[in-house]
């Protein structure tokens, strides 16, 4: 661990105590919770605007029973069926935004009560949503005032956990929240974005590519506690589960195809493509070299995605007619893939996830795991498990080349 790593692990520790110990402006904890944006909204007098774009529906998913008999003890079974709730906008006139705490979201409406359904709290050590009524800010007792902002802001924070500062999910469930604001017709009321880190380049490069001005992001370093003339929110794009609805990919596609395709592309791309994590601190593959090739006399190309702009990215991954690598962020860039590209995932016997089974599904793209054999670097601990490097079986990559190649033959014919 860096000096800096221990440093901001220590600064979280001295917060985290200081927030639960030392009472300091006590009257901004909320004192109770709105379980539901509509119904808070039809209160009289709150002020407060729902508007619903897209109803409740019933969402099925076929899990491999791989998956389930595989995922590490500290994951939720990958859920075959979800109840996904209506997707919506909330506008809250004297709002307010608390990111105090690094794994949860608090949405406080002027009343100064929680919106459940619009906040956010989450457990890392289970790498699980857990109900408002555990949100960290009702227990919480130091405050700093809140910055003051007039004029109407659009949160864009999707929760804690990984999500800060997290690639996949800035794509996909923080970006998606802006097709919501544009379906309820509330785009042009928007004059500032909050995101949680301007320095993450990938992060203010999304939103300058739709035509968000530079000076219209804010982000939480400078506003973890943030009052607004009015506050947009909008509900989780997976509605708090695990499903992803189909308007996300659709709107991710709308949104930055049509730029990178009409825009030349500087480089061109292999459309076999293979997504190295070489640039990675963790979770490398060990084989890599024997990997490539193998990969090679197929057409195969290495590609490492943080060398690639956002419009290299969204062309690399439009123009793939097949995609094959590890788990990570990185993949979450298939959002841009045709429907039948097949992936073709290599997952670590220690981290046996369903989130790209899950979302192939939802794109139309056959999905081929590839489950590693258990590393001795395994310590059956999250963090461990979630770092630790995988070697490839190389017979099985290419069995399922062979079939995904053949499928692909088949689909995008």
């Amino acid at each position: 661990m860096s000096m800096q790593d221990l440093f901001s692990r220590v600064r979280r520790r001295t917060g985290y105590m200081l927030r639960q110990w030392v009472p300091y402006n006590e009257q901004y904890r909320p004192v109770g919770v709105h379980a539901s944006s509509e119904a808070l909204a039809a209160q009289p007098g709150s002020g407060a605007s729902y508007a619903e774009v897209y109803p409740a529906y019933h969402s099925t998913l076929t899990v491999s029973d791989d998956f389930n008999a595989l995922l590490p003890s500290y994951y939720d079974k990958v859920p075959a069926q979800e109840q996904i709730p209506p997707a919506f906008v909330l506008t809250l006139p004297g709002g307010r935004i608390n990111v105090d705490n690094r794994s949860s979201v608090a949405v406080i409406s002027a009343d100064n009560h929680l919106v459940g359904d619009a906040s956010l709290q989450y457990l890392p050590g289970r790498f699980r949503v857990t109900p408002a009524t555990e949100n960290p800010v009702l227990r919480q007792r130091y405050f700093r005032p809140p910055h003051q902002v007039q004029g109407t802001v659009c949160s864009l924070l999707s929760g804690g956990g990984a999500a800060i500062g997290n690639y996949y999910h800035w794509l996909l469930d923080s970006l998606p929240r802006l097709h919501l604001v544009q379906e309820a017709g509330l785009w042009d009321t928007i004059d500032y974005f909050l995101i949680y880190d301007r320095r993450h380049r990938f992060a203010v490069e999304t939103l300058l590519e739709l035509g968000i001005r530079d000076e219209q992001i804010l982000d939480v370093q400078q506003h973890s506690h943030l009052w607004a003339r009015q506050l947009v929110v909008t509900s989780p794009v997976r509605g708090g589960g695990h499903h992803t609805p189909p308007w996300a990919g659709q709107f991710m596609k709308q949104a930055y195809l049509p730029a990178a395709q009409a825009r030349a592309v500087p480089r061109r791309f292999s459309p076999l493509v293979y997504v190295s994590r070489r640039d990675a601190a963790f979770r490398r593959v060990r084989n890599e070299a024997a990997v490539e090739a193998l990969l090679a006399p197929y057409g195969f190309e290495s590609y490492a995605l943080s060398e690639l702009s956002l419009r290299e990215k969204a062309a690399l991954f439009a123009g793939a007619r097949m995609v094959v690598g590890p788990v990570g962020a990185g993949l979450i860039n298939i959002l841009f893939c045709a429907p039948g590209t097949p992936l073709v995932e290599f997952l670590p016997r220690n981290l046996v996830v369903g989130d790209y089974l899950e979302l192939t599904a939802r794109l139309q793209m056959p999905h081929y795991p590839l489950i590693s054999a258990r590393d001795d670097a395994s310590a059956q601990k999250a963090t461990a498990d979630r770092q630790d490097d995988l070697t490839v079986d190389l017979d099985a990559l290419r069995q399922a080349l062979q079939h995904a190649l053949a499928e692909a033959e088949v689909q995008l014919a």
